[in-house]
């Protein structure tokens, strides 16, 4: 929400906020561009699973030169968020502009059919009939590219049983890749995800996993493959390297199975795998296009790191490796490049609406256009990228595509103004509202399940552990039960932070600040006034039938349960 309405709505509220004026990123003066230039390329890298401070310049305990380089040379966003804290949602919104409880795609409206309560998690899938990020540029002459994970579409092909149905070909979970029957079955599979993914707005596409790297449903092909993926984008850049150009790279580190796992003294996911696994089956050729996976051992020991820090170096040289081509191809210059985080995990933040989930590592790159060495502490969002993508390529927006994040442009040209003084979160059951200084969190549960709640049944726990009181609040329930142990407030329906003397949001002062909070539900009733015919508890006009907010007391009882 941008300042000027924020302080409309809330004038006179106790949030802490100064009076800032409203930023002028949004001027047309902004979106000038130059015809003569060149338009720019724009790289967009998504790690997966990666917390804000797990960065050598952000403080985190591991060998990551390169990027830190790009940290120095470029702006570092320092409260950097998503709006969704699990894999697909938060990748839409990063390609749509959009808040995910948006979405459309046909999974997720089964799942939600109109006037009923959204559960947003990974359930959501770019639409074929919406616009994104991509298929605007392709209308504005650029050449799209995508590779590495997707996770954003064709949800219930991820389901094994529905393969042969929607046309995969089947092989079985220990069969071997070398065998050239069931390596023929891989790669058409394959070729069938990435054929899949063009109509969404994207020309080439290639190196694709499908979701996490179990989707492949192969003991051998369960492996991190960054070599394979980074030469996909090298095969992109250079067949583009004289037009326009955007490309969406998204690597499967640091998702599990995790890099850092051992067997045997060895990292069987990861640095120790075989290189030649990789998501469209075994592959003979040798990937050189980085330094080899021996080194990466040597070099994160001679900085002084433990050998399970090793892959922050390996992926910290996949990304080396595309700027380095970047600046080998003679586009450095007019090459905008974006590193970021699909969401946090440290402290199981991943599937809650704590900062821990929602701030992510985020630099924007750009010699020549970037000066080097800012860093921007005011409030920016996935949602924000698809309209500054557009607004940097000059790309003209559809009349009927809805966005709901804003552009950065005027970051990239030096401003420090803010572009908005609130952000709205949601997962699952919990919707939040986040300022600089505050965050509200609402949990809230469809009416049938407080139904099931005010009546004493029991819900599932993740496997070995005895049913709980409430649901988790996502249907995830292994990332709930971890979630739920570390966050002491999991599962409290009202929640308040006071971030700029509880960063870590280990106190629910709820209680003790109701002027506050009373500010913060109506912003949140505000933001959820956008979403028509979708209730959520008592802050939107349309409700379920008969619905009732019972707040619940102190929560040790579930907690000690829980754990």
């Amino acid at each position: 929400m941008k300042r000027r309405e924020f302080l409309k709505n809330c004038a006179g509220a106790a949030i802490g906020l100064s009076v800032i004026p409203n930023t002028s990123c949004q001027k047309t003066s902004c979106r000038k561009s130059d015809a003569s230039k060149r338009k720019p390329n724009v790289v967009f890298i998504i790690t997966d699973d990666q917390s804000w401070d797990s960065l050598g310049f952000m403080g985190g305990d591991v060998h990551t030169p390169r990027i830190d380089r790009m940290g120095r040379e470029g702006i570092v966003f320092n409260n950097a968020n998503v709006t969704t804290t699990v894999c697909s949602p938060s990748r839409y919104s990063c390609l749509t502009g959009r808040y995910a409880g948006r979405c459309r795609g046909p999974s997720f409206m089964q799942l939600h059919p109109p006037k009923t309560p959204t559960q947003v998690e990974n359930n959501c899938e770019l639409e074929k009939n919406k616009w994104n990020v991509a298929k605007v540029l392709q209308q504005n002459g650029y050449v799209t590219g995508f590779v590495g994970k997707s996770h954003l579409i064709n949800h219930h092909w991820l389901i094994r049983k529905n393969w042969s149905k929607n046309g995969l070909q089947e092989y079985s979970q220990n069969a071997d890749p070398r065998d050239p029957e069931v390596n023929r079955k891989m790669q058409y599979n394959h070729r069938k995800w990435c054929d899949a993914i063009k109509p969404y707005g994207f020309d080439y596409v290639d190196g694709v996993y499908p979701a996490n790297l179990k989707s492949v449903y192969n003991d051998d092909l369960n492996v991190h493959n960054l070599e394979w993926t980074v030469k996909k984008a090298f095969t992109f850049m250079e067949q583009n390297k004289q037009n326009p150009f955007f490309l969406y790279f998204s690597t499967t580190l640091h998702h599990g199975p995790v890099p850092w796992s051992r067997k045997n003294g060895k990292f069987y996911t990861a640095l120790d795998a075989d290189p030649h696994m990789t998501g469209e089956g075994f592959v003979k050729e040798d990937f050189d296009v980085m330094p080899d996976r021996k080194s990466v051992f040597e070099r994160n020991a001679a900085a002084g790191k433990k050998p399970d820090k090793a892959f922050a170096l390996w992926l910290d040289d996949g990304i080396a490796a595309i700027l380095d081509k970047i600046k080998k191809l003679g586009i450095e210059k007019d090459t905008l490049v974006i590193f970021v985080s699909d969401h946090g995990s440290w402290r199981h933040g991943k599937t809650t609406l704590h900062d821990f989930g929602m701030k992510v590592p985020m630099i924007m790159y750009w010699p020549g256009k970037i000066k080097p060495g800012q860093s921007y502490d005011e409030i920016v969002s996935n949602i924000d990228f698809a309209p500054t993508i557009m607004d940097v390529c000059g790309a003209n927006k559809p009349s009927d595509y809805h966005i709901d994040g804003l552009s950065l442009k005027h970051v990239i040209e030096g401003s420090a103004e803010p572009v908005r003084d609130s952000l709205f979160g949601e997962l699952g059951f919990s919707r939040c509202v986040k300022t600089k200084d505050w965050k509200y969190i609402a949990i809230r549960y469809p009416k049938a399940i407080q139904d099931k709640i005010n009546r004493g049944e029991k819900f599932s726990n993740y496997t070995g552990h005895p049913p709980v009181s409430r649901p988790y609040l996502t249907r995830n329930n292994h990332l709930g039960y971890h979630a739920a142990i570390v966050n002491p407030h999991y599962w409290e329906i009202d929640q308040l932070y006071d971030l700029q003397n509880d960063p870590e949001e280990n106190i629910n002062v709820y209680d003790k600040h109701p002027k506050v909070a009373s500010e913060m539900k109506k912003l949140l009733s505000k933001y959820l006034d956008s979403f028509p015919a979708r209730p959520f508890g008592e802050f939107t006009a349309f409700s379920e039938p008969g619905y009732k907010v019972e707040r619940m007391p102190k929560m040790n009882a579930l907690i000690q349960e829980t754990t």
